[in-house]
């Protein structure tokens, strides 16, 4: 017999900064995704068109307005974090090349000089919450989340080449509360509502057009006894 664990999934950084958009952030589902897809999925992921595959995680669906997603929230910085900015510059060392004719062009193609600004989020920790399908085994769920996630999630968030959103730890705790869709009245992922805002798909990948719905933006008031 199934039945349901509420959990909070807490990712430990280094420190250094994350790149971490809070109009698009992290979903903890489709981490999971990107954990389980070694083992669900081969070949070319689809185009934004095209129909996507549909993964099948170890957590609680909803329903509502008639679509459906997985019990799981984005990922929240600890209140304390703050921002900074950085710039992610590469240079033509024109000091130490030898050039017999001609120039290089240094505004586009391989020897372009550019100067981005790179906005990070000073934060030690991203965490999550879900609920979890135990089928009888409340203490194990938890560990094999975990063991999933550390064996595939090293990294969050872009640039990560550069060394940024670097994770040294994942900590799979059991909690009373269920932070999965709602948390202190406001909503904590994509959820359909009538009137919403923002056109996405209401599970992964969040970036396909395929069933996308109108759904309420992360933050806005959640009505109370929603999916009820």
């Amino acid at each position: 017999m199934s039945t349901y664990r509420p959990l909070k999934i807490t990712f430990h950084l280094d420190g250094t900064g994350v790149y971490y958009d809070p109009f698009e952030p992290p979903m903890l589902d489709a981490i999971l995704c990107i954990a389980l897809a070694r083992r669900q999925y081969h070949g070319e992921p689809p185009a934004r068109d095209e129909q996507p595959f549909e993964f099948v995680l170890p957590l609680k669906k909803w329903h509502a307005r008639g679509t459906w997603g997985w019990h799981a929230s984005t990922l929240f910085p600890e209140p304390q974090a703050q921002e900074t900015l950085v710039h992610w510059r590469k240079r033509l060392r024109q000091n130490r090349i030898e050039v017999v004719q001609g120039s290089p062009n240094l505004t586009n193609g391989v020897y372009r000089d550019w100067n981005m600004p790179l906005p990070l989020l000073l934060t030690r920790t991203l965490s999550g919450w879900c609920v979890a399908q135990t089928q009888g085994d409340s203490v194990g769920i938890a560990k094999r989340i975990r063991h999933e996630l550390k064996r595939s999630v090293r990294w969050i968030g872009k640039k990560r080449s550069q060394g940024r959103g670097n994770v040294i730890g994942i900590e799979v705790e059991h909690t009373e509360e269920d932070g999965s869709i709602a948390r202190d009245g406001k909503f904590t992922r994509y959820m359909p509502v009538a009137d919403g805002v923002r056109l996405v798909r209401p599970r992964p990948p969040y970036w396909s057009n395929w069933n996308r719905t109108q759904c309420a933006e992360i933050g806005d008031v959640a009505e109370i006894g929603y999916l009820k």
